[in-house]
């Protein structure tokens, strides 16, 4: 595989290369927003999609713990406006070699992969792709560089399923995106192994913007990696991300998502699919770092026959804190969701899961399943899970459930009889909760990662 060219737009005067020069988020103004546009090497589409997404952030708020979503964790202490949006691009290296040392691990063999996007702090630094993608139509590139390779593709998906007026949080996404990923794949095209992408920050007191498009055409196959991670950089970090996925007809998609943030990074996502008739996505979440974690995963269902899953995990230390609400949307019938999310938590830890399953009205024949199970480790860490339904139709199966508890002792004595020792024998049980998830990670590289980040917490 070569690297594909990249873009480098000239950095805007209000971008100097030292980070602390950077406009901070309280004091930018719409020509800082013009000139964000500019170094990004925006069209004059995207510049314009970017200037109204900001007039909609000085007018919205960020939510409160009046809204039900944001009772349980308090963001009121973070100081938004001390944050810097964006910094001078990274240099671009022309190989994976020449990634920091902490990256080779993440973006896995040169073999197992199709593809790799890497993005530093607000830009990519590197993109690569297998000659093949080309030949078959496949368009894989930042965002801002496919707009100028296929304008109407982009102006067709791009906030298409996350639409910037939703919140604060994905209005800021689309007036401050940098880098971000934009991945499109033709009617019935094949792509047989994985296409990685990399969110990763070396920068202290940057709010980062990372914006994925993944978009499977009637047909198509391809199984996508989107990881978040970082060393561990002194002072704040904060990523405000949106992942869009559109899944045609009879197309299927596998998605994987991986976050092992530093353990002073707070992390607001919203990401999510929209399914077509008859078309299949498999989702696999593992959320392991991060001091602070609220993502939204939403499966919305459009096409009769269509499939979605969900196997998630999560594992909390510390005073970690996740909070994550799942939404299983049925808007047309004969459509199948699955979701399992387990976790483990030790010391102050603390996750939220919220949860609902909806079926609406003409969505007969439904068949949906949603289960929130927590493996508690100490006696001060804690687990809030809310699952529930919403069902306007008569003729559906759907089934939802939730459990709180600690490792079994009679695992533990079955084990420790044999010869283990209680923290070995742990261990082993904490090891065969998270299982059923691991073992659906599409990727061997990524499987054994997500398996060591689990057993190093494990460890205690």
């Amino acid at each position: 595989m070569n690297p594909t060219e990249l873009t480098t737009p000239a950095g805007p005067a209000t971008d100097a290369s030292a980070p602390g020069d950077a406009p901070k988020l309280g004091s930018l103004t719409h020509a800082d927003v013009a000139a964000l546009a500019a170094r990004s090497g925006d069209s004059d589409a995207l510049a314009k999609r970017r200037a109204a997404a900001w007039s909609f952030c000085q007018e919205t708020p960020f939510p409160s713990r009046l809204e039900e979503l944001w009772r349980r964790t308090d963001i009121s202490g973070l100081k938004w406006n001390e944050l810097m949006p964006f910094r001078a691009p990274h240099p671009v290296v022309k190989n994976a070699a020449a990634l920091p040392v902490h990256l080779h691990e993440a973006i896995g063999p040169a073999e197992e992969r199709s593809g790799l996007l890497v993005q530093i702090d607000s830009g990519v630094v590197y993109l690569e792709a297998m000659p093949e993608l080309a030949a078959k139509g496949v368009t894989f590139a930042p965002i801002a560089d496919a707009a100028k390779q296929k304008p109407e593709l982009v102006e067709k998906y791009l906030n298409a399923t996350v639409r910037a007026e939703e919140s604060r949080f994905t209005g800021l996404n689309a007036a401050l995106r940098t880098g971000g990923a934009f991945l499109h794949v033709p009617k019935g095209v094949h792509i047989e192994r994985p296409i990685r992408i990399v969110v990763s920050r070396e920068t202290s007191n940057v709010v980062q913007f990372p914006h994925i498009v993944v978009a499977l055409e009637e047909g198509a196959e391809a199984t996508v990696i989107e990881e978040y991670v970082s060393a561990g950089e002194p002072g704040v970090g904060v990523c405000v991300g949106v992942t869009e996925l559109s899944v045609g007809d009879a197309a299927n998609l596998q998605f994987a998502t991986f976050q092992r943030w530093g353990g002073n990074v707070q992390h607001f996502g919203t990401e999510r699919v929209r399914v077509g008739r008859n078309g299949r996505f498999h989702w696999t979440v593992a959320e392991m770092g991060g001091k602070l974690r609220k993502g939204d995963y939403e499966m919305h269902l459009v096409g009769e026959g269509a499939e979605a899953k969900l196997s998630g995990c999560y594992f909390g230390n510390e005073t970690q804190h996740f909070d994550f609400h799942t939404y299983q949307n049925h808007q047309v019938g004969h459509s199948v969701s699955d979701l399992l999310f387990k976790g483990a938590l030790r010391g102050r830890a603390r996750t939220i899961y919220q949860g609902l399953i909806k079926i609406h009205k003409d969505a007969q024949r439904s068949d949906a399943y949603q289960a929130n199970r927590n493996l508690i480790l100490s006696d001060k860490a804690r687990a809030d899970s809310i699952p529930s339904l919403e069902i306007e139709a008569n003729d559906v199966r759907c089934t939802h459930g939730a459990t709180v508890g600690q490792v079994d002792d009679d695992q533990l004595f079955y084990l420790m009889a044999r010869g283990l020792t209680r923290h070995d024998a742990e261990r082993l049980v904490i090891g065969g909760f998270f299982a059923p998830v691991l073992d659906r990670i599409p990727s061997d590289s990524l499987r054994a990662l997500v398996t060591a980040a689990v057993e190093k917490k494990a460890e205690g």
